[in-house]
């Protein structure tokens, strides 16, 4: 959501990763500074305000300047707030579970905004296709449960569910 130069990259291609993991970070020097820079020009606004309240209870001050300064208040809250997302954003997290397909770019290359840093492949819902023998195609009114073993030394098997049987010569 951010612009930035690629700080570190935590995985490469192959991982495994989970929903949320850490995968890259942008420098985030110049977000930080912002971030300092706004909550400064905030908090003396915020001390203005709180003494042009109490000037508007006493009746010294105008309920338009008041207002104005209030609204100037808010107006600076609001960018703080977008200031400090900015940040937030320079942490690039994995929106799914599953496996790094490609890596886009290396550490120290620019980033724009909304440019794919990974390429990830989500292992959530996946489509296997598998050939039969015809014996079996002939009985499949009677195939039952359908399961798929990960690999031999893994040993872990998933359930699966049958989407469609497309008959082929031989």
């Amino acid at each position: 959501k951010t612009a930035g130069q690629l700080k570190k990259i935590y995985v490469k291609e192959g991982d495994h990763v989970r929903q949320g993991q850490l995968l890259a970070e942008l420098d985030d020097a110049d977000y930080r500074l912002g971030v300092e820079a706004l909550q400064i020009q905030y908090d003396q606004v915020s001390d203005e305000v709180a003494r042009a309240k109490r000037l508007y209870e006493k009746k010294s001050m105008s309920a338009n300047d008041y207002e104005k300064a209030s609204a100037g208040l808010r107006q600076l809250g609001v960018q703080l707030q977008v200031n400090k997302n900015k940040l937030e954003y320079t942490r690039l997290y994995s929106p799914v579970s599953g496996i790094v397909e490609s890596v886009n770019f290396s550490p120290a290359e620019m980033v724009d905004a909304g440019t794919a840093v990974f390429t990830l492949l989500d292992v959530s819902r996946m489509e296997v296709v598998a050939d039969i023998p015809a014996k079996t195609y002939m009985n499949r009114g009677n195939i039952g449960a359908v399961t798929c073993r990960q690999s031999q030394s893994d040993g872990r098997i998933f359930p699966m569910q049958i989407v469609s049987i497309v008959p082929k010569a031989d």
